[in-house]
């Protein structure tokens, strides 16, 4: 019995998708290297109190999802949760803009419920405009990064790299996260 279900779940998907020639566009593995978090790893963080805030990364899978019946994407999700869920960040590259004839994928950091749009490059080079920066070294709670980008959203700036990830965010001018030693 649950066969023939089964068999009647299945056989109308792969009856309409015979013929049909889907073309994907996937990350390519600079773009995937953008999120340097790994499920399981803990990241510390110094919150505008001085209180360390420790965020396991809970979530890291990459999956295909459709436009259309011709068109695929795949996006990169990665989500980092404090354990009294005060605080979680979520980082999302995805491939769609390239479904559309684009040489660069979105990136989003969403933290606190706001979010920072990035452009990234097929060759995992940030797009740099109006309202971002780019840094060889800068230095921030006393130690010398390299390679950093600057977002500024309103009032709030992130500053990023390929290597640590979220170094930190500000707003006003003032400490908001900062990643800890």
């Amino acid at each position: 019995m649950n066969a023939k279900i089964l068999i009647i779940l299945i056989l109308p998907a792969v009856l309409a998708s015979c013929g049909k020639e889907i073309t994907r566009y996937d990350l390519t593995e600079a773009q995937k290297q953008i999120i340097p978090y790994e499920k399981g790893q803990v990241i510390s963080f110094i919150d505008s109190g001085g209180q360390t805030i420790d965020l396991t990364v809970r979530e890291n899978k990459t999956e295909w999802a459709f436009i259309n019946d011709y068109l695929m994407y795949r996006s990169k999700l990665v989500s980092l949760k404090s354990e009294s869920s005060i605080l979680s960040i979520s980082l999302e590259i995805n491939s769609e803009d390239r479904c559309f004839g684009k040489d660069h994928c979105s990136f989003k950091i969403g933290i606190y419920g706001e979010y920072f749009d990035l452009i990234v490059d097929t060759k995992g080079n940030f797009f740099i405009n109006s309202s971002m920066a780019f840094h060889d070294s800068l230095q921030i709670n006393g130690k010398v990064y390299s390679d950093v980008v600057e977002k500024n959203e309103g009032s709030k700036q992130l500053f990023y790299n390929k290597t640590y990830g979220i170094l930190q965010v500000k707003g006003n001018g003032a400490n908001i996260l900062t990643l800890k030693d």
